[in-house]
């Protein structure tokens, strides 16, 4: 008789609770249907921002957009943004983003392409509409320019082709060495030899069309031999690579005048200095004579005129034994 009464008293708790939670649903839906929502909308259009505050009973976003267009407030097109999208449930204090849409067009690729604009950085737009580009492309304005109506945009697809040729390569002509191992005097010609090496082209487009093109040494196959010209300087000692600034056929003439003879320039005298006419060759000129060697200007006389030059010898006896000579004589950079 106890349980069955304990039966009872449960299942009377039971209905009640049932009652209860049918009370709260009832209430959950009056409260839905009667009480409206807050929705924060940010409406941004290429000339500037409006927040708005929307009490709505819509369901989702696309109800709340109908909504401010009956109201006036906001009119969405295909061509607009919603973040996030209008078949979102709507939830009290939840935030919404209009971007407003226009139609445009953008430089891609040199052709004018059609695209929307939207409020926001030119990277922003250039993803709404789909527009890739790589890191060698050029975007102009910068990508974080914002969006106006005035803003010319523009996509240079830019293209990098690089190719390994093998090539032959000439001697070059014109290399001067001077060197001490060869008797001062002496000119001595040296033939070069082709040679062969892989060279990098770099070759860059711009939309399609090339605009430059760079030629780079990567390995030599076999390293050329340039021509050369060696001039013996083992009595003067001088060593190294010059450059012949002009060559003429000089009247030269040797003198001695002691181991303590200063020049006009001030210089001491000895083997290796000549005596110059200055308004034709200034001092200090390094000259090189054939059959004599390395020579520097820094005397001048009375009979040194135009393409005249005095040679300096080590005694008297040397002087003599030169005596005058139409050489070659070249001028040293």
């Amino acid at each position: 008789m106890r349980s069955l009464k304990k039966f009872h008293l449960n299942k009377k708790r039971l209905i009640l609770l049932d009652l209860i939670l049918a009370a709260c649903a009832v209430f959950l839906v009056f409260t839905y249907w009667l009480l409206p929502t807050r929705v924060e909308v940010t409406y941004k259009t290429l000339s500037g921002t409006k927040d708005m505050i929307v009490r709505t009973r819509a369901a989702t976003l696309a109800g709340v957009a109908a909504q401010l267009h009956k109201e006036g407030l906001l009119t969405l097109t295909n061509l607009d943004r919603v973040s996030p999208a209008e078949s979102t449930l709507v939830k009290s204090g939840m935030k919404c983003t209009v971007l407003k849409g226009e139609e445009s067009d953008i430089l891609l690729a040199g052709k004018k392409t059609p695209i929307v604009r939207y409020p926001g950085t030119v990277e922003e737009n250039l993803k709404y509409n789909g527009v890739t580009y790589d890191q060698d492309d050029v975007v102009t304005p910068a990508l974080n320019t914002q969006m106006t109506y005035q803003t010319a945009v523009r996509v240079d697809q830019v293209k990098i082709v690089t190719l390994d040729k093998t090539e032959t390569v000439k001697p070059q002509t014109g290399l001067v060495t001077l060197t001490k191992t060869l008797s001062s005097g002496t000119v001595r010609k040296v033939d070069g030899a082709a040679g062969q090496a892989v060279y990098t082209y770099t070759e860059k487009y711009v939309n399609g069309k090339k605009t430059q093109q760079t030629k780079k040494l990567k390995k030599w196959i076999k390293e050329k031999k340039d021509d050369e010209l060696q001039l013996g300087t083992s009595a003067t000692g001088q060593t190294g690579q010059v450059k012949v600034t002009r060559t003429f056929t000089g009247n030269c003439t040797a003198y001695y005048m002691g181991e303590t003879a200063v020049g006009a320039a001030g210089s001491r005298c000895h083997y290796g200095t000549c005596a110059v006419d200055p308004s034709v060759i200034p001092y200090g000129t390094r000259l090189y004579i054939t059959g004599y060697g390395f020579a520097v200007a820094n005397d001048c006389g009375g009979a040194v005129k135009g393409n005249v030059v005095d040679l300096y010898m080590r005694s008297t006896g040397e002087a003599l034994r030169w005596g005058r000579r139409h050489v070659k004589v070249y001028v040293l950079g």
